[in-house]
């Protein structure tokens, strides 16, 4: 700011020549000294006094209306307006104020030639009345009765342009070039305020997306099984690797109330918190509803019905839980819009453990059918997954497919519960060219009978 401060003479310089019109385009910003020491220090207190009072406000209604406010203070005007372009480029009236800080009363006029003319040419015009120049005004200016107009181009962002616009009915003291040029350099700088209150927001709405992730990442730990589950001559284990974003993968497995061990797969749609809180409403309700009596299909119908009723329309839950009876070896499912796990035997062949109905929340009518259930030898194994495994990308559009998990399970199936889950992993992950899935979380769970 040393620049606008002439302190090097003892006395005021003589005032320049005005300046011409074709100068209007040049970028500095001290065009407006006018070369009285005194009219230029209070122009520059005052520009800063009022760049402070606009830089302070947080709601960016209240913010544009103290823009305009202040502009009218800053050039000493009667009126000042904020037009904004509407959907089809024309200017429309956002804010109106007048010079005792009250907004302009219904029907309030405006000369909106020079409006356009601004818009048009995107330069700057300050008019006085009778000014013979090749946009001509007056008239416009002569029926409402003012007698000197500024106007000049305001794009705050991409989607907020328009133009700054301040007048005045009194004569004495009609807008000068210098006035026009200091307006600009006060539009200038609101632009600055308003670029760096973005990026503020920004910045703010970025620290609390990180936040929100953090508190999903500790909801969806906490769901998870605390470590694998050896009993009865079987093995459960699993894992969820998480997306960039957020997701709603779930998987459990547990103890029902007549000894029997379930094991849950999950996913809700969407990213984020959200979602997460879904699944942890899901998990309590379906452990409540496991240690009763009852099939998996009318388990599934207590519980969708209470997902009906908690979530959003635009949302939905797709399960598949399986219930497995150690005594007689016998793995009974339901499947709520889920992949269908693949039931690899110890001979090597696989089988899809199909049977499918509505996703959970969708209608709280829905009923859903059980599988009768299957029989489990030593060495079959079930692999549980949701779909952010099998839609894995490589670069493309290509995914990594059911064919290729299913390849990828009969290459080692020989192995424990634990190395064929890191094994279904580490070839997935290796296949998509990376460690981290991408868009959704992956999830993987593996029941093994072992003996």
């Amino acid at each position: 700011m040393s620049g606008l401060f002439r302190r090097s003479k003892p006395k005021p310089p003589p005032e320049p020549e005005p300046a011409s019109v074709d100068e209007f385009g040049e970028p500095s910003q001290t065009t407006y000294i006018t070369g009285d020491y005194e009219v230029d220090t209070g122009r520059v207190r005052m520009l800063i006094d009022s760049l402070r009072e606009v830089s302070t406000e947080q709601d960016p209604n209240t913010l544009l209306v103290t823009m305009v406010d202040r502009a009218i203070q800053t050039v000493g005007a009667e009126r000042g307006l904020l037009l904004t372009l509407d959907a089809e480029g024309k200017p429309v009236l956002s804010i109106g104020r007048t010079a005792s800080g009250q907004d302009l009363p219904a029907g309030a006029r405006w000369t909106t030639q020079v409006v356009q003319d601004v818009l048009a040419r995107d330069e700057a015009i300050c008019q006085q009345e009778g000014d013979d120049q090749d946009f001509d005004p007056s008239q416009s200016m002569i029926n409402l009765d003012i007698r000197s107009v500024m106007c000049v181009p305001l794009q705050l962002s991409d989607e907020l342009r328009g133009a700054l616009y301040v007048d005045a009915r009194a004569s004495e003291r009609p807008f000068a070039k210098t006035d026009l040029r200091f307006f600009q350099a006060f539009a200038d700088m609101l632009k600055i305020i308003w670029a760096n209150r973005t990026a503020m927001e920004q910045r703010i709405h970025a620290e609390r997306m990180e936040r929100d992730l953090a508190l999903v990442r500790d909801i969806q730990s906490y769901l998870l099984p605390d470590g694998a589950m050896e009993d009865d001559g079987y093995t459960l284990v699993g894992k969820v690797i998480p997306a960039d974003e957020a997701g709603g993968d779930y998987f459990d497995y547990f103890r029902t109330g007549q000894g029997r061990i379930a094991v849950a797969v999950g996913d809700v749609s969407g990213h984020g918190a959200g979602p997460a809180l879904i699944v942890s409403g899901a998990r309590a309700y379906l452990r409540s509803y496991c240690q009763r009596e009852g099939s998996p299909a009318e388990i599934f119908e207590q519980l969708n019905n209470h997902l009906s009723d908690d979530m959003d329309d635009d949302k939905f839950m797709s399960m598949f839980l399986g219930v497995l009876c150690p005594e007689t070896h016998t793995f009974q499912w339901c499947n709520a819009g889920h992949p269908a796990p693949l039931l690899v035997r110890a001979n090597g062949s696989v089988e899809e453990c199909c049977t499918s109905g509505m996703a959970l929340g969708v209608d709280a009518a829905c009923t859903f059918d059980s599988h009768e259930g299957v029989g489990l030898a030593p060495g079959d194994t079930v692999v549980l997954y949701t779909d952010g495994v099998i839609e894995l990308r490589q670069g493309g559009e290509e995914q990594y497919s059911v064919a290729r998990l299913t390849e990828s399970i009969r290459q080692r199936a020989a192995g424990s519960a634990r190395e064929l889950l890191d094994g279904i992993l580490a070839d997935a992950m290796s296949w998509s060219g990376s460690e981290h899935p991408g868009q959704d979380d992956v999830t993987v769970a593996v029941l093994r009978r072992d003996r």
